[in-house]
Parts: C-alpha cells; structure tokens; sequence
C-alpha cells in the first residue's frame, strides 16, 4: 500500500516538472529578454539537483545504518562506495582547472574563479565515475567469462 502512494507521488512530482518546464520554455520563448525564464529554469535545475543529492546521500546513510546494525559485513561494500566516491568527487576538485577564459565573460556574467572550479570539478567528476563504471563492468564481465570458460 505504502509503495503505491509512493509510486504515485513520484508519478505526480514527474508530471509537475514536466509541466513546469514546458511552462518555461514557452515563456522563454515569448520573451523580450530570453534570458529571465532560463535563469530561472537553471536554478530550479540547481535546486533540483541539490535536493536529488541529498536524497542519495540520505537514503545511502539509512541503509548503511541499516545494514550496519543488522549485518555489519555486509555494510563494507556500501562504505566502500561511499569512499570510492568522496576520493573521486576530491580528486576531480583538485584536477579542476579555475582559469576565466574571455568567452565566459563575453556575455557580460560574472564569473569567478570558484565557479569555474566547481563547474570544471563537476565534468570531470561525471568522466571520472564514467571510467569507474565502464572499468567495473568490464571486471565484472571479464571475471564471468574467465569463470564460465575455465
């Protein structure tokens, strides 16, 4: 029964940001300065964004503390995890690049160096959990076929 309601509301919040977006694009498209509606749209996008993370993190450290104290060995892979990806999110921060290039104020936005660091951090960040991903997956197959074949 809960997992219905659940289901629902997922259902429904999908359906609003859909909504929601269509609603901006229109408006950005009617627009005399285009670039209201997008501002907007971007930090709805950023909010979005923060709030999906805190959710992962959240739901993550709940069954972390779940498995914890049901079955604590179990409760390495999920710490494993958690490590893996704070060294990966520290190693794109610091191989971020922080240099303000003159497109990025040819628009006349401000642009500090911080947000070049964080922007650059992220894309990285995403590469890098890419490669991490793809490298697992051909572990993982690589150790089926070796295990089938042998």
């Amino acid at each position: 029964m809960q997992s219905n309601i659940i289901r629902t509301a997922l259902i429904a919040l999908r359906i609003l940001i859909i909504v929601l977006g269509c609603i901006w694009v229109v408006s950005a498209i009617n627009a005399d300065d285009p670039n209201g509606p997008v501002e907007s749209l971007v930090n709805l996008n950023l909010y979005t964004g923060a709030v999906c993370v805190v959710a992962i993190l959240g739901f993550g450290l709940y069954h972390f503390a779940q498995k914890l104290a049901t079955n604590p060995k179990r409760a390495m892979g999920t710490l494993i995890g958690f490590v893996v990806f704070f060294v990966t999110g520290f190693i794109a921060y610091s191989l971020a690049d922080t240099t303000v290039t003159q497109a990025m104020l040819a628009g006349g936005a401000t642009v500090t160096e911080g947000d070049v660091k964080i922007a650059d951090a992220s894309i990285q960040f995403i590469y890098i959990l890419g490669l991490l991903a793809l490298l697992s997956i051909l572990v993982v197959e690589g150790k089926s076929i070796l295990k089938n074949w042998l």
